[in-house]
């Protein structure tokens, strides 16, 4: 199971929650997951000081996750999830959530400037030929492996591990006298996933389009 679909079950989790704070406006819990995000990055920038902060990282990360989840599921209960203003709210605070926990890692001492523009570019070209399926007139692009599920988790993973290398000055990846930090491993690993992500993308739009092309032609 792709780790996006993990989604699917943590709703259902939550849905009993949910069925109780339904008179919740859901685009409280978009802003809330907003403000977290911008609280991550700031960890992610300043953890070189505070290695601790990797630690509360993780915590951030779930409940942003968790904020998310509770967006969608009480506006399904409100009956609010087909409103254009919830689907721009939802949509593109979370993009500028991405910025904020990524542009953190690029900005911190810990990370190169280069690797870490590295996978911040991954992830908008990832989120843009998601969006490309749309405008060309087929379905949203959702491939992975590098949807907005899985870059939290990996995310989680490393930033343990950062903490991890700093409290048992655990080794890195050494490349040719270049010690990687695990964050710039993290960035890296973004780079490559995202270009995969973008190919199975971009080959989704073309199946649909010529399925598409063909159904009309008959």
């Amino acid at each position: 199971m792709a780790l996006h679909q993990l989604k699917y079950p943590y709703r259902k989790f939550i849905l009993q929650l949910a069925k109780k704070i339904s008179f919740i406006n859901p685009d409280v819990f978009s802003w809330m997951a907003f403000a977290v995000t911008f609280i991550t990055g700031y960890c992610f920038y300043a953890g070189n000081e505070n290695p601790k902060l990797f630690l509360w990282i993780i915590l951030l990360i779930f409940l942003r996750m968790t904020l998310n989840t509770l967006d969608g599921v009480v506006a399904i209960q409100r009956g609010d999830d087909s409103r254009i203003h919830g689907k721009i709210i939802n949509a593109l605070p979370d993009r500028y959530g991405d910025i904020f926990i990524v542009g953190g890692i690029l900005l911190s001492p810990i990370c190169n400037d280069f690797i870490g523009l590295l996978g911040l570019a991954s992830m908008f070209l990832v989120s843009y030929a998601g969006m490309l399926g749309k405008a060309l007139g087929v379905s949203w692009q959702g491939h992975g492996p590098l949807d907005k599920v899985e870059r939290l988790v990996w995310l989680i993973i490393f930033a343990f591990l950062q903490y991890y290398g700093y409290v048992h000055n655990a080794p890195v990846l050494d490349f040719h006298g270049y010690h990687f930090s695990y964050l710039e491993i993290c960035m890296l690993l973004f780079f490559v996933l995202g270009q995969i992500t973008v190919l199975r993308r971009v080959g989704g739009i073309y199946k649909e389009a010529k399925l598409t092309e063909e159904n009309l032609n008959k």
